[in-house]
C-alpha cells in the first residue's frame, strides 16, 4: 500500500483557489496523487465563510481559508486532512466548527483536531487489502489548542501520545505519527526535536512524519523505522503587505513522502520533490538534473543528523540567527498580571515559554550566555546560514 503525505497547505493569500483552478495548479503532480492508494495532507488553515468567527489573540499571523478552497484537496484526492498545527484555531470556536462541517460535507476525514482534547487525539484509521494503519497527529503547544471542554488542535503531550500509540497498536498493523513542530526555516531539527521524534519510534510508532519549519529537512531510518523531519511547504503562497509574493526557494520547495506498507515489513519511503510557483499558479516536479541536485542536499542534511558535533555547533549558530530575537522578547512586566491587562500584550511571552521549539531556543541561548560561550555561537552563525541555501 502506498501512502502519500504532503506538507503545509494554506490559502490565506490565494482565497480564490477552487476546484477548477486547482486542476491547473496540480496538473504536473496529479499523476503522483493518482498513483497513491491513500493521500494525507496538512491543512494549515481553518475553513470558514467570511464573517464567521473572530481572530484569536496570539503571536504570529491569523490565517484564513474558505469552503471552496477545499476543492484543492478534492482535486488531489485527499483521503485525510491533518489539522494538528498552530493555525487551525486562528479564528476561534465558531470558525473551527465550520471547518469540521466543511470537511464533512466535502467527504474528507480529518484528524489532529476535534471538539475536545479526546477527539483531537483520536486517530484516523484505514484498512485496504488486509493492511491496516492508524494516523495520530499532534502539534507543538502554541495557540488554538483543544482542552477537555474546548475545541482545537491536539497539543503535544507525551502521556496522551503514548497512550494513543498503545491504543492504536491493538487495532492496526502500522501506527504513523504526524508531528507539526520545530524551528521555522532551520534545515536541521533542534537536538530536542530530533530526540522527540526518535522517542515516538521507541514508544511504538512505525513511522514519523514531521512538518512546520517551511523548509526541507533530512530523513533517517531509526531502529528500522522512517522519520521524515520536514517536507517543507506543499502549497503556501505568501505575499507581503505590498502584494508581492515571496520568491525565496526554501519557502517554495518541498518534497512529498510516499510511505510503502507491506505485511511483516517496516515501512519504506520514497521522496518526491517539487517546487511551487511564488504566485501559487503551479506546483511542478523537478527536472531530472535538479532533482538529483536537491536530493544530494537532502542526503547531506540526513547525514548531518548523525554528526553530533555538527548538530551541536549548528544549533549554537541558530541561537544567534533566531534565538536572540526570542530572548529580546522574553520580558515579563508587572502590568501583565493586572486583571485588566489585554491578553495580546502577554501573548508573545506566553508562546516563548509554551511552544517546545521556542522554549528550547530561549533556554539554549540563555545557557550559552550564562556559560560565557556566546562567541562560539557567533562563530557558527555563518555556517548555519550557509546550510539554509538550497542548491537549486
Amino acid at each position: 500500500m502506498k501512502l502519500l503525505f504532503c506538507g503545509d497547505i494554506c490559502f490565506n493569500y490565494k482565497l480564490d483557489v477552487d476546484a477548477a483552478m486547482s486542476a491547473d495548479i496540480l496538473a504536473d503532480v496529479k499523476g503522483v496523487f493518482d498513483a497513491a492508494d491513500v493521500r494525507i495532507m496538512n491543512l494549515e488553515t481553518p475553513i470558514f465563510d467570511e464573517g464567521v468567527g473572530t481572530r484569536i489573540t496570539k503571536s504570529g499571523p491569523n490565517l484564513t481559508g474558505r469552503p471552496h478552497n477545499l476543492g484543492f484537496l478534492t482535486e488531489a484526492g485527499c483521503d485525510c486532512a491533518i489539522l494538528a498545527n498552530n493555525h487551525t484555531g486562528d479564528f476561534g470556536d465558531e470558525a473551527l466548527y465550520q471547518t469540521f462541517d466543511s470537511l464533512d460535507r466535502a467527504g474528507i476525514p480529518y484528524c489532529g483536531a476535534g471538539h475536545n482534547i479526546e477527539e483531537a487525539y483520536r486517530a484516523w484509521r484505514y484498512a485496504k487489502d488486509g493492511i491496516t494503519f492508524s494516523v495520530i497527529a499532534v502539534c507543538e503547544n502554541e495557540f488554538g489548542l483543544a482542552e477537555p471542554d474546548k475545541p482545537g488542535s491536539a497539543g503535544f503531550s507525551m502521556e496522551r501520545l503514548s497512550d494513543a500509540i498503545v491504543r492504536e497498536r491493538v487495532v492496526s498493523e502500522f501506527v504513523i505519527v504526524v508531528y507539526h513542530g520545530g524551528c521555522e526555516h532551520n534545515p536541521l531539527p533542534s537536538p530536542l526535536c530530533r530526540e522527540r521524534l526518535r522517542m515516538f519510534v521507541r514508544l511504538g510508532a512505525d513511522a514519523v512524519i514531521g512538518g512546520h519549519p517551511h523548509c526541507v529537512q533530512g530523513r533517517e531510518y531509526y531502529d528500522g523505522k522512517p522519520i521524515i523531519y520536514s517536507m517543507g511547504n506543499f502549497y503556501f503562497p505568501w505575499c507581503s503587505g505590498d502584494g508581492i509574493f515571496r520568491e525565496d526557494l526554501s519557502w517554495q520547495t518541498g518534497y512529498m513522502t510516499q510511505l510503502i506498507l507491506e505485511h511483516g515489513r517496516n515501512p519504506q519511503y520514497e521522496l518526491i520533490p517539487y517546487r511551487t510557483a511564488a504566485d501559487g499558479s503551479k506546483i511542478s516536479l523537478f527536472s531530472e538534473d535538479d532533482e538529483k541536485t536537491l536530493m544530494a542536499y537532502i542526503d547531506r542534511l540526513s547525514l548531518l543528523l548523525h554528526d553530533e558535533d555538527y548538530m551541536r555547533r549548528h544549533y549554537m549558530g541558530w541561537c544567534v540567527i533566531s534565538g536572540l530575537g526570542y530572548i529580546r522578547a522574553l520580558v515579563s512586566k508587572p502590568e501583565y498580571y493586572d486583571p485588566q491587562n489585554p491578553p495580546e500584550n502577554i501573548a508573545p511571552l506566553r508562546n516563548l515559554l509554551s511552544c517546545e521549539a521556542h522554549n528550547e531556543l530561549c533556554r539554549t541561548t540563555l545557557k550559552l550566555a550564562f556559560e560565557g560561550r556566546m562567541q562560539q555561537a557567533y562563530d557558527n552563525e555563518a555556517a548555519a546560514r550557509e546550510l539554509q541555501k538550497l542548491p537549486v
